[in-house]
């Protein structure tokens, strides 16, 4: 069969526009998709719409003399997947949709009724879409796959519960090929670490701690880990091709041994590329770790650190204190990693006063990047399965601000978006913060991020000026 792949193109607010990378990194889940089908003879294309430019001549092209359609769906994606979705069909009415990721996971029927698709899986989907090419072949019946959802005569139904890949070294290596032709990192607005040819990888699945505001438990039910052995082997064939790797587990040191293992070989390997690592507790802040982890390749590492309150990391039920967060940073910045801190504004419990501390405390530390957000609860969260069964959130509402009016916070969405520009503001325009980045640019012989700081601060509507 000939099946096409698509990453649909980013559903942009006026807010989150302002702060948003084009496309970062590769679509790692439909490469996983892509070279699961080919394993299994099919022909595969992929267009990345978070890369190219979205018309429906192009998207028509590219769904010319194809057998089947797959889409990746993000929440905040909706709009823009039913729109591809309803172009296909006014067009190619025979072709059937395939959709999947984490949206369809959360609420694999209503995603289906919102994108106006044909099958939507659940869960895992690299097995799962090898079995439905089959049913769309007359080999299988979809209401045999676990994890489908389908319609049927205008009724939707399913078939057995979707299953987890307990081995994750029996999944093919994504097949990067297929958007080979396609330049990741482009910058929308602020500043983007990777440079060069763009691979991302990762080592896990899942994540073994419990914070209340995460969506994972709902994603993937147990935390598993790759071998290093397997690790490594796919990490040897994308050194021959690409400049920057960008880890992407949810907690890369989740399994210390693991990480351990795969940084050993990155140290002793002259493998030559810069390395990113998304994914880092601040409480696995450790000198010799992060000694070898500079000696791997190391140049960018993100910190979850949330908050400036004890209180609210409490309430969040992270697991860290300050006095990691502040560790963590320190050490970093003595190692020369590009560090990204993240914050959350705006949790239930939290007072002007905490949004205050949040802000100072994120000036106190030596963070060369810090992502300002207000606190949202998602769907499949402990927090909000709270909400719900409170009766503030609905069933079929996926993410909702922490909204005053409605008892969720003590801040109306207006205001935490407010709140949100203004730590921007706050942080990034400080006489302090602008002289330290120009001393690391030179340290790191690297002026980016003053360049793009500059052509933030002159865009037509920029932080300065953007109404809420």
């Amino acid at each position: 069969m000939n099946f096409l792949l698509i990453n649909p193109f980013l559903d942009y607010t006026k807010a989150n526009k302002l702060f948003a990378i084009k496309a970062e990194i590769p679509p790692l889940g439909l490469l996983y998709i892509g070279s699961s089908l080919e394993e299994k003879g099919h022909n595969v294309t992929l267009v990345d719409f978070c890369v190219e430019n979205f018309t429906e001549e192009k998207l028509l092209k590219a769904v010319e003399k194809k057998d089947a359609v797959g889409i990746t769906v993000r929440t905040l994606d909706i709009r823009s997947v039913a729109q591809i979705s309803d172009t296909i069909k006014k067009y190619h009415p025979e072709i059937p949709i395939i959709i999947g990721g984490p949206h369809c996971t959360l609420d694999p029927k209503q995603a289906l009724i919102d994108t106006h698709a044909d099958i939507c899986v659940k869960g895992e989907g690299e097995k799962v879409i090898t079995m439905i090419a089959d049913a769309l072949e007359g080999k299988n019946s979809l209401n045999n796959i676990p994890g489908v959802y389908y319609v049927e005569n205008k009724t939707i139904k399913s078939g057995p519960p979707a299953e987890e890949i307990k081995d994750l070294d029996t999944i093919p290596f994504p097949a990067r090929h297929l958007v080979e032709h396609y330049r990741y990192g482009e910058v929308v607005a602020g500043y983007n670490p990777t440079r060069g040819k763009v691979a991302s990888i990762m080592t896990s699945r899942g994540c073994p701690y419990h914070c209340r505001y995460c969506v994972n438990d709902s994603i993937n039910k147990t935390f598993r880990v790759r071998s290093s052995e397997n690790v490594i082997k796919e990490i040897k064939i994308i050194k021959k091709k690409y400049d920057f790797l960008h880890i992407i587990d949810e907690n890369f040191f989740a399994d210390l041994k693991t990480a351990n293992e795969i940084l050993d070989f990155l140290v002793e390997d002259d493998h030559g590329m810069n390395i990113w690592i998304s994914g880092i507790r601040v409480d696995a802040a450790d000198e010799k770790l992060f000694l070898k982890m500079k000696k791997a390749g190391v140049k960018t590492i993100n910190l979850g650190i949330e908050s400036g309150n004890q209180d609210v990391l409490d309430f969040y039920n992270k697991g860290t204190t300050l006095d990691q967060c502040r560790k963590a940073v320190h050490l970093a910045r003595k190692m020369g990693f590009f560090t990204i801190g993240y914050f959350m504004l705006g949790a239930p419990i939290e007072t002007e006063q905490h949004l205050k501390n949040t802000i100072n405390f994120a000036k106190s530390l030596p963070l060369d990047n810090a992502s300002f957000s207000p606190f949202a609860y998602l769907k499949g969260t402990p927090i909000w399965n709270e909400a719900v069964a409170e009766g503030k959130i609905k069933e079929n509402e996926f993410t909702v601000l922490c909204d005053s009016s409605r008892g969720l916070g003590n801040f109306t969405t207006e205001e935490i978006w407010q709140w949100v520009i203004k730590a921007f503001q706050s942080f990034h325009l400080r006489p302090s913060y602008i002289m330290d980045q120009i001393i690391q640019s030179f340290i790191r012989w690297d002026f980016r991020v003053p360049k793009e700081g500059l052509k933030l601060l002159l865009k037509e509507n920029n932080v300065l000026k953007i109404k809420v």
